[in-house]
């Protein structure tokens, strides 16, 4: 992106939010309520959810939009989106696509060295989960020049309520995996207790409620009451099945057979993916 376009008002531009799912629907209906000219494309049918501002053509939704904000699932989508049939590495006009999936900074690195000079890349994964973006209060973690972030921090906010320079680009991608890492250790952690406790056949509201002031406390167990994937068992389709991606993501960042992390070895990482991968199904 020159220096010219960064300073036009990235909120006079037209946005597309691709991947309207979970998180992306409740963030394209975010932006669109501040009258934001803006549209969403999905591998899946959601024209029932969005109406017109739903495109079905990939390229139509790619031609139109000069600001694309990604929150497909995982890494193989987002090589479709980018370098797949009428994908957007193919467009000719300068575009800037902002990637709030969790991918493996590996990867991030990777499709960005692919991309065409007329195509910006912007690392701005979100966390927050449905309820955060529901509210616009997700927390973004964006790896970017300073100019950059200044520029596309406005359109942040319209969907977030703690936006985070870190620094330059795959800085912002780096954080969220290794939050990631701990949000999935504290979901095996929590869902762990709430199985031990009801063979004990002890009071679960009470649990909770000396844990939620203790030094068990944790964001998976505080909000459990708000968080719709709380009893959830794995299904690769499902937020289990996401964050077991995401401690994927991280192992492929961290844990390389030449850079193993001598804490732990990898352990760690294993018994949390095997945990995770066997979760039962809350009552």
């Amino acid at each position: 992106m020159n220096s010219k376009s960064a300073n036009k008002d990235i909120l006079n531009e037209k946005i597309g939010v691709a991947g309207c799912g979970n998180m992306g629907l409740p963030m394209l209906r975010s932006i669109l309520s501040k009258n934001i000219d803006a549209q969403g494309y999905d591998i899946e049918n959601k024209k029932s959810r969005l109406g017109n501002n739903f495109v079905f053509s990939k390229k139509k939704f790619l031609d139109d939009s000069s600001v694309i904000v990604s929150v497909v699932r995982d890494a193989a989508d987002t090589i479709e989106l980018c370098q797949g049939s009428a994908g957007l590495f193919e467009q000719q006009s300068n575009k800037i696509l902002i990637i709030s999936s969790t991918l493996s900074p590996r990867f991030l690195m990777d499709i960005k060295n692919k991309a065409p000079k007329n195509i910006t890349i912007i690392d701005a994964p979100m966390s927050g989960a449905t309820v955060a973006a529901k509210e616009s209060t997700l927390t973004f973690m964006v790896g970017c020049e300073k100019k950059l972030f200044a520029y596309i921090e406005p359109l942040l906010r319209l969907m977030g309520a703690q936006i985070n320079h870190i620094g330059n680009f795959g800085s912002g991608m780096m954080v969220k995996v290794l939050n990631n890492f701990i949000a999935a250790s504290s979901v095996v952690s929590v869902r762990h207790v709430l199985h031990q406790a009801q063979k004990f056949d002890l009071d679960i509201d009470v649990l909770f409620k000396s844990i939620d002031t203790s030094s068990g406390q944790t964001w998976f167990g505080t909000n459990r009451e708000s968080i719709e994937w709380f009893k959830e068992s794995f299904k690769n389709n499902n937020t289990i099945g996401i964050l077991t991606k995401d401690v994927l993501a991280y192992v492929d960042a961290f844990e390389d057979e030449n850079e193993k992390d001598d804490f732990v070895n990898g352990e760690l990482s294993k018994s949390v993916l095997k945990a995770l991968k066997n979760m039962p199904e809350a009552n």
